[in-house]
């Protein structure tokens, strides 16, 4: 990650790539955001550090190779805290070696060619590709290794039968991930990101549909016809990356229904089961909303080319009335703005649905979460030097201590603990992340060990907090710019999360994709797998076309194409299967929990 198996790898891989989930931008994004400040007198006061040096156990140094998006070059876990804590208790050091690829296309490069360097430990990305290690026997077994990893069993044990599902034939536990995933349940979700100087000037308008989002941006790119001496955007996207087009069918999701990442179905709620996409009246509509959009040169004439670093460095020039989806920068791009002297051009996240689900009465959004993360998937390989070693490591952070220590650092340093029991961030923290260039003192605070171990970091703890400071609504409102409060206040939004959980257009109700997500992973020996390979290789071809049409006309014949086409190629075939097996998922969940 040759011959044609490898070329055929590659192939799979960048079709595979469709049903990513997308937060996993958001968690390597955030985890950039971690922190340290340089007091390190302050870091000894840590409860989970020891003040002994060198390694409690007496054993000898071992260094893990793990491969880190985000790093450009080299880092070791001896540049940060929580490293040295893992060094002085078990002698272990974790060194991070970056890569360019998808975490999917570089496991099944590796596969391919069965050479993972002197790696030890593996992500990789999707369960398709996690089913293909475990069948090569590329992964150690964690059932062999009870005694070493009680905490893992115990901290872990409510996801545990779902990893075990993804050994199909004997429901043996190999890999953990970074579930469960509850980001929108206490900060804003991945809807639009507006900016408040546009908001202010066209008068604080009511943003709900999709119809408001056109209107609005149409008057926006006319009162702001440049941005700081350039041209201005009305709206910036990034599905040049290879998932653009899965993205691109999201907005159903806000209206009333779920998306489980692929584009072959998606699942009606109120029946509880799963239904075709492409020839949805709610998938045309989405798809309609950005043709006006991208014809009317409201949507940014590179959004099907550029990535996400060409989409950021976009952004952050301030050309951008408004970014869809990644919520996640908005923290960066708003302090760096400040930077420039221009936080009147700082963004919030405004909610949107689409028109047709207010026009059909459809007043609820079923916000997802989900217990697995496919895209945060992780393996010991068998090859791995000394694995005892390592899997010590990973019982010691099986813990709710780490998982507060890795998503809030230090009590008294980083945060206190109010009279509800909430944890508050202290102001030293905020001014860190309010700094607009927090990553390197982040890094050295919390490290990289959240898209490495089951931390839990992503999840809702036991007294309704987040697992991890930039998710949780105390934190958003304490680290909020003033240009944010304003535009907060001028919407009567006590905090945030106001426009989604007391929304008057709408109900929020919390929805758990889980058995959705989970059991739609066909084999891919299926005479279906075959045929959702198909219909998404052909998605991803056709939904660009369709948005990009010239006029009515042409949209409507390259829509009935590709709804004409899709049924040729066995969609109602595929989603009978994914129905099939979600009716035996819940007992197959069941029966590996005894396991």
């Amino acid at each position: 990650m040759h011959g044609d198996l490898l070329i055929r790898r590659v192939d799979m891989s960048k079709r595979l790539n469709r049903t990513v989930l997308l937060i996993v931008i958001m968690v390597v994004a955030t985890t950039m955001l971690y922190g340290c400040t340089s007091s390190s007198d302050k870091g000894e006061k840590d409860s989970t550090a020891t003040a002994t040096t060198g390694a409690e156990n007496g054993k000898p140094l071992i260094t893990y190779k793990v491969l880190a998006r985000g790093i450009d070059k080299p880092r070791s876990s001896t540049e940060d805290e929580v490293g040295k804590i893992i060094q002085e208790k078990f002698n272990v050091v974790f060194e991070y070696v970056p890569y360019n690829e998808t975490a999917s296309d570089k496991a099944l490069l590796m596969l391919a060619a069965n050479d993972w360097g002197d790696l030890d430990i593996v992500t990789t990305g999707i369960d398709a590709v996690t089913k293909k290690y475990i069948e090569a026997d590329a992964f150690l077994k964690l059932d062999d290794y009870k005694d070493i990893i009680p905490n893992f069993f115990e901290y872990e044990k409510d996801l545990i039968p779902y990893w075990r599902n993804l050994d199909a034939k004997n429901g043996d536990l190999y890999i953990w991930q970074s579930g469960p995933d509850q980001l929108q349940m206490t900060s804003e979700p991945l809807d639009m990101n507006v900016r408040v100087d546009v908001l202010e000037e066209l008068g604080w308008p009511k943003l709900d549909t999709t119809d408001d989002y056109i209107n609005f941006l149409r008057e926006a790119v006319k009162k702001f016809p440049t941005s700081l001496d350039q041209k201005s955007i009305g709206m910036i996207n990034f599905w040049g990356e290879a998932y653009g087009p899965l993205l691109a069918t999201y907005l159903p999701r806000h209206s009333g229904y779920q998306h489980f990442y692929k584009t072959t179905g998606f699942v009606d709620v109120e029946a509880k089961k799963i239904i075709p996409l492409a020839s949805h009246p709610y998938l045309k509509e989405t798809l309609k909303f950005w043709n006006v959009l991208s014809r009317e040169g409201i949507m940014d004439r590179e959004a099907w080319t550029d990535k996400s670093p060409e989409f950021v460095k976009k952004w952050e020039s301030g050309v951008a009335l408004s970014a869809n989806f990644a919520k996640w920068n908005i923290p960066s791009i708003n302090a760096k703005l400040a930077l420039i002297g221009h936080p009147e051009m700082q963004y919030i996240v405004t909610p949107i649905r689409l028109s047709i689900a207010k026009e059909e009465g459809k007043n609820v959004r079923y916000e997802l979460f989900n217990g697995v993360r496919p895209d945060e998937t992780t393996g010991i390989l068998k090859t791995a030097k000394e694995p005892e070693r390592l899997l010590e490591v990973l019982n010691f952070m099986s813990s709710e201590e780490m998982t507060i220590r890795l998503g809030w650092g230090i009590e008294g340093r980083d945060y206190t603990i109010n009279e509800e029991g909430l944890r508050i961030p202290t102001p030293e923290l905020l001014e860190i992340v309010k700094s607009g260039d927090p990553d390197k003192q982040m890094l050295k605070r919390f490290g990289s060990y959240v898209t490495v171990f089951p931390t839990r970091t992503n999840a809702t703890g036991p007294n309704g907090q987040a697992n991890y400071f930039a998710n949780d609504t105390q934190y958003l409102m304490a680290a909020a710019t003033d240009t944010q409060k304003k535009a907060y206040a001028a919407y009567g939004w006590d905090t945030m999360l106001e426009a989604w959980h007391n929304n008057s257009e709408f109900k929020f109700v919390p929805f758990d994709i889980t058995p959705y997500a989970s059991s739609t992973n066909l084999d891919p020996e299926l005479k279906e797998a075959k045929m959702e390979e198909k219909i998404m290789q052909y998605m991803d071809k056709q939904i660009p076309l369709v948005i990009n049409a010239n006029d009515d006309a042409q949209f409507e014949k390259l829509y009935n194409d590709m709804v004409k086409k899709v049924d040729e190629l066995g969609q109602q075939q595929v989603v009978d299967k994914y129905n099939e097996q979600l009716v035996g998922f819940q007992v197959r969940i069941q029966e590996l929990t005894k396991k």
